[in-house]
C-alpha cells in the first residue's frame, strides 16, 4: 500500500505543485490589485478630506453678523412709495452717467403699478415700471442695465425685460458749434503741417507751455504783441528764408508767411482756417495733437475731447419689478 501512495504522489506531484503555485499566485495578484484600487481611493479620500476642512476652517457668522443680515432683508423689503422708487432709479442712472435732465429726452420713468403676489407662504407687493426709457454711451447704459440686474443697489429689484438698440445722433447748438470749429482748427493744423512739409513743429504752443490761445494769426490791433498759433517763435531764417523781404516769423494758421522751396528768396502769404479768433482756446504738440480748452489757463480751464459731429449712441427700454412687504 505504501508503494502505491509513493508511486500516486510521485505521478501526481508536478501536476499538483503547478496547481498549488497557481493558486498562490492568482491570491496575489488579486490582493495586489486590491491593494493598488484601494491607493486611488484613499488618495480621492485624502482630496475630500481637505476640501471639507477648508470649508470647516471658515468661521460661521456670528449672531451679530446674521442679525444684521436679516435687518438689512427687512429695510429692503420696507414698503415704498411710487416716488421714492422713482428717485433710487434716477440715482442709478445718474450714478452710472446717464443724463437724467428732463429736457435731454435721455431718461424717462413712467409711473408704476401696484400689484400683489404671494410667494413661500408670504405676500409682497410689487411696484412694475414697464417702458423704462434711458440713452447714452454704450458704458454708461449697460452699466445702468447691470445695476438693475443685479441689485447692486436695490436688492429687491428685478430686471424683467431689456430691448436695446444703438443709433447716430447728431450734436446740436453749442456742442455742435464747438466740435465744428475743434475740427477746423485740427484740419488747418494738418494742412498747414503738410503745405509747408513739416513732420514735427518746431517751437509749438503746447501743453506743457501752460498757456492756449484763441488767435490763429497776428491780431493787427495789436502791434505791440506778436500772435498767432500754432508756432510764432520759428524765425524765417531758421525757415530757409534767403531773401531780402520781412516775412512774419513762426507757422500760423492765418496770415502765414509761407517761403517758397524752389525759390528761397521768395515768400507767400497763405491762410490755413478762415476765422483770425476762435471762440474757444487751444494748444498744440510739436506732432500736431490739437487740444480744446474754454480759457487761456490750460491748468484751470475745462478742456474738451470730443471733435466729431455724432456719435451713436445706445438707447434701450427696460422693465423693473420692486418687491417690497406690505404694511402689517
Amino acid at each position: 500500500m505504501e508503494e502505491i501512495l509513493k508511486k500516486v504522489l510521485a505521478r501526481f506531484w508536478p501536476s499538483g505543485a503547478l496547481f498549488l503555485g497557481g493558486f498562490f499566485l492568482i491570491i496575489y495578484v488579486a490582493l495586489g490589485i486590491l491593494f493598488l484600487q484601494q491607493g486611488v481611493q484613499q488618495k480621492e479620500f485624502s482630496k475630500e478630506i481637505i476640501k471639507l476642512n477648508a470649508v470647516l476652517a471658515k468661521p460661521l457668522p456670528s449672531t451679530e453678523e446674521l442679525r444684521a443680515e436679516y435687518e438689512e432683508a427687512n429695510r429692503a423689503l420696507a414698503p415704498m412709495t411710487d416716488q421714492a422708487a422713482i428717485g433710487i432709479i434716477v440715482g442709478i442712472a445718474e450714478k452710472n452717467g446717464i443724463d437724467t435732465n428732463p429736457d435731454s429726452g435721455k431718461f424717462r420713468v413712467p409711473q408704476a403699478t401696484l400689484k400683489g403676489v404671494r410667494m413661500g407662504g408670504s405676500n409682497y407687493q410689487v411696484l412694475s415700471f414697464s417702458n423704462i426709457h434711458v440713452q447714452g454711451d454704450y458704458n454708461s447704459v449697460m452699466a445702468f442695465i447691470s445695476d438693475l440686474d443685479s441689485g447692486k443697489t436695490l436688492k429687491t429689484m428685478v430686471l424683467n425685460k431689456v430691448v436695446a438698440s444703438g443709433e447716430e445722433v447728431m450734436f446740436t447748438d453749442e456742442e455742435a458749434y464747438r466740435r465744428a470749429e475743434f475740427r477746423e482748427v485740427i484740419t488747418a493744423v494738418i494742412e498747414m503741417m503738410d503745405d509747408n512739409a513739416l513732420s514735427k513743429i518746431p517751437n509749438p504752443m503746447n501743453f506743457a507751455g501752460g498757456v492756449a490761445t484763441n488767435l490763429m494769426g497776428d491780431d493787427p490791433d495789436t502791434e505791440e504783441a506778436v500772435e498767432g498759433f500754432p508756432d510764432i517763435t520759428t524765425t524765417a531764417i531758421v525757415k530757409l528764408y534767403t531773401g531780402t523781404g520781412s516775412p512774419r516769423d513762426g507757422y500760423v494758421l492765418r496770415r502765414h508767411d509761407k517761403i517758397s522751396t524752389d525759390d528761397t528768396t521768395q515768400f507767400e502769404t497763405v491762410n490755413y482756417i478762415t476765422m483770425l479768433t476762435t471762440k474757444y482756446y487751444y494748444t498744440c504738440e510739436a506732432d500736431g495733437t490739437v487740444r480744446q480748452f474754454d480759457g487761456a489757463d490750460v491748468f484751470t480751464a475745462t478742456e474738451y475731447l470730443g471733435s466729431a459731429e455724432s456719435n451713436i449712441q445706445t438707447s434701450a427700454t427696460v422693465d423693473v419689478d420692486i418687491y417690497t412687504k406690505p404694511e402689517e
